[in-house]
């Protein structure tokens, strides 16, 4: 089994650490970006091929800089996203930096919420 997997949960695709945790509907698990979520059947979440729900931002972050991404195309990647003050804030807790390290790794395009 690959190492890191995405799972559907609580509206957004989130990355999950196939070491630590085995995902089951209504069971609770922690997403590579440090929030506990937990994927219900009703919804589809553990249907494959039927998850609309947008990529967590902070997990594909997560997810690049534990796969031994090079920082520049982390940075690419990171361009791709929205960022609130929040999810900076979130994402600098994941990465162990600054939040004006984040914001320099994201392009800065924060958006309120």
């Amino acid at each position: 089994m690959q190492r890191y997997l995405w799972q559907q949960a609580d509206g957004k695709r989130h990355v999950y650490d196939t070491a630590r945790h085995r995902v089951q509907a209504g069971r609770p698990f922690t997403a590579l970006c440090g929030e506990t979520v937990t994927p219900q059947t009703e919804r589809g979440d553990l249907t494959a091929g039927l998850w609309f729900d947008g990529e967590c931002p902070v997990c594909t972050i997560a997810l690049a800089k534990a796969l031994g991404w090079p920082v520049r195309e982390i940075s690419d990647l990171a361009h791709r996203f929205d960022w609130s003050p929040a999810l900076i804030t979130r994402l600098a807790e994941v990465l162990h930096c600054s939040f004006g390290e984040v914001v320099e790794l994201t392009g800065a395009r924060m958006v309120d919420a």
